[in-house]
């Protein structure tokens, strides 16, 4: 299983852009292979950021360690919406 811890990626504790997001999602290994995605020492992520990330992993088996409460909210306001799918 492959581990991304976010602090040490972008040496912050806030997160805040959907760039930001990408960036982790283009480093994940190819496959559908599970991910986790440490939070440790990140206070802040965006909605932005936090959207993104999620959208971007909703095919994939993905799991978040660590997430302060602000993230777990935020993440957790995403998650309860439903996706909208362009077409």
């Amino acid at each position: 299983m492959f581990t991304i811890n976010l602090y040490e990626m972008f040496g912050t504790d806030t997160l805040r852009y959907r760039d930001s997001a990408k960036k982790v999602v283009q480093s994940l290994p190819k496959g559908d292979s599970p991910v986790i995605i440490d939070f440790a020492k990140i206070v802040f992520a965006s909605n932005s950021f936090s959207k993104e990330l999620l959208y971007s992993l909703r095919n994939r088996k993905a799991t978040f360690e660590n997430r302060s409460q602000q993230v777990e909210n935020m993440m957790g306001t995403i998650e309860r919406k439903p996706m909208l799918v362009a077409t």
